[in-house]
C-alpha cells in the first residue's frame, strides 16, 4: 500500500513537472509571436484562448474561425468579441452579426474600449440613437481625452441640447467640452457648459477645476474673435458661482476692477499688465493702485496695461482717471487707446495720461469688440519717457 502511494505521489510530481515545463516551453513560444512559434504553442495548449488570439493574427484565412474557438473557452475575451465584430462588419459586410459581437464585448466588460467601439460602430452607420446612448457611456468612463467624441457628436447633429446631454455629470469631461467647443468656435455653446460646471464642482476648488487655464484661456479665445456675448456669460458664470470676485461688465459700465482692489486675473474683463522690456508694473492693491516705472529703455511704442471693454458700438462714453508723477516730464507718451477687434476700423486715443483725466469718445458703430489700452509713445522729437508714475482708479461710463 505504501509503494503504491509512493508512486503515486512520483508520477503526479512527474506529471505537474511536465506540464510546468510545457507551459514555460508554451510561454516562450508566445514571448516569440512569430506564425511557428503560436502555432506551436496552440498545439501544446490548444483550449487556450489567449494563444488562439494570437494565432488569428498570423492566420488570415482561419482568423474568424479561431477567434469563435477562443470565444467559445473565454467569452468574457472583450478584445476577441472586438475583433470578431471588426471582422464580421468590415470583411464579411453582416453589420447585425458585428452588432452582436460589439455588444457581447461590452456586456462581458464595462470598461471604455467596447463602448467606444460601439460609438464608432454606431457613427459609421449613422444611427444616431444607439450612437448617443454609447457615446455617453464612453465618456463616462473614459481615461482619455475625450476630443474624438466630440467631434463624431458634432459631425452627427449640431442640436445643441442633444449634444449637451450626452455629456456625463463628471467635471473633467464637461471641461474638456468647454475647451473643445471654444477651440472649434462653438463659442455660443460654451456659457451653459461652463455654467454647468460649476453647478457640478460645487464647492470645489476652482482652480482644480480649469479656471485659471482652461477656462480662462477659453475666454480669450473668444474675446480675441469678438465673441463678446458669449465671453460675458462665461464670466457672469464664474462670478455668480463665487469663482471670481471681479464684476460683470455691461455696456453702461464696461470696465472692471476700476480701482484696482483686486489681483489682476490677467484674463478675459479684467486687467493684463504687460511684460515689457524697459518697464516694470506692480499692483499694490493695499492702497488701491498700479505703480509703473519706465526705465527710458523701453521700445518707442510699449503696451503697459489692457483690458477688453463690452463697450456698445456708435455710443458715446466717458472715460476718467487718476495719474500721478512728479518725475516723467511732458509730453509724457501715455495715453488710452480703444482699439477695435475683429472688423472694426479707426483706432481712438486719448489725450496725455499726465496732463488730462477725462477722455470723451464715441465708439467706432463698425466693430464687434473692443480693447481699451494704456500705452507709452514716445512722442517725436523727444527722449522716451523715465520714470515712476502711478494710477489710482480708471472709470468708464456711458453717456
Amino acid at each position: 500500500m505504501m509503494i503504491a502511494i509512493r508512486y503515486t505521489l512520483i508520477l503526479g510530481a512527474l506529471a505537474a513537472s511536465i506540464f510546468a515545463f510545457a507551459l514555460a516551453r508554451a510561454s516562450a513560444l508566445y514571448e516569440q509571436d512569430t506564425a511557428t512559434s503560436i502555432s506551436e504553442a496552440v498545439h501544446l495548449f490548444p483550449d487556450y484562448a489567449l494563444y488562439l488570439d494570437q494565432l488569428a493574427n498570423w492566420q488570415p484565412d482561419q482568423r474568424e474561425a479561431l477567434l469563435r474557438r477562443s470565444v467559445e473557452l473565454d467569452p468574457f475575451d472583450y478584445d476577441a468579441w472586438t475583433r470578431l465584430g471588426l471582422l464580421t462588419e468590415m470583411q464579411n459586410g453582416d453589420v447585425a452579426g458585428a452588432e452582436k459581437d460589439f455588444l457581447k464585448a461590452a456586456e462581458v466588460n464595462h470598461m471604455f474600449m467596447p463602448r467606444w467601439t460601439l460609438t464608432n460602430f454606431y457613427y459609421r452607420q449613422q444611427n444616431v440613437a444607439e450612437f448617443f446612448h454609447w457615446a455617453k457611456l464612453a465618456l463616462e468612463v473614459t481615461p482619455y481625452a475625450s476630443e474624438p467624441i466630440f467631434s463624431q457628436m458634432w459631425a452627427i447633429t449640431q442640436n445643441e441640447s442633444k449634444l449637451d446631454a450626452a455629456i456625463p455629470d463628471r467635471p473633467r469631461i464637461i471641461l474638456q467640452y468647454a475647451w473643445f467647443l471654444a477651440n472649434n468656435k462653438h463659442f455660443d455653446a460654451v456659457p451653459l457648459v461652463i455654467e454647468r460646471l460649476i453647478h457640478v464642482v460645487g464647492n470645489g476648488n476652482p482652480q482644480d477645476w480649469g479656471r485659471d487655464d482652461l477656462i480662462a484661456i477659453s475666454e480669450d479665445h473668444m474675446l480675441q474673435a469678438g465673441a463678446v456675448s458669449p465671453a460675458i456669460k462665461v464670466w457672469a458664470s464664474l462670478n455668480n458661482g463665487g469663482w471670481i470676485k471681479q464684476s460683470v461688465p455691461d455696456v453702461y459700465h464696461p470696465l472692471t476692477n476700476g480701482e484696482f482692489r483686486l489681483p489682476f486675473y490677467r484674463h478675459g474683463f479684467d486687467w493684463l499688465g504687460m511684460e515689457e522690456s524697459g518697464v516694470r508694473i506692480d499692483q499694490i492693491t493695499s492702497d488701491a493702485m498700479v505703480r509703473i516705472n519706465l526705465f527710458g529703455d523701453q521700445a518707442d511704442k510699449v503696451v503697459l496695461l489692457q483690458q477688453y471693454v463690452d463697450v456698445e458700438p456708435g455710443k458715446n462714453y466717458n472715460l476718467s482717471w487718476q495719474a500721478r508723477s512728479q518725475e516723467i516730464l511732458a509730453p509724457s507718451g501715455l495715453a488710452w487707446h480703444l482699439h477695435p477687434i475683429k472688423g472694426g476700423s479707426g483706432e481712438l486715443v486719448s489725450g496725455d495720461l499726465l496732463a488730462d483725466s477725462s477722455w470723451n469718445f464715441t465708439a467706432p458703430a463698425d466693430a464687434k469688440a473692443f480693447l481699451l489700452a494704456l500705452e507709452c509713445h514716445r512722442p517725436l522729437g523727444s527722449l522716451r519717457a523715465r520714470g515712476t508714475f502711478s494710477l489710482q482708479s480708471v472709470s468708464m461710463s456711458q453717456q
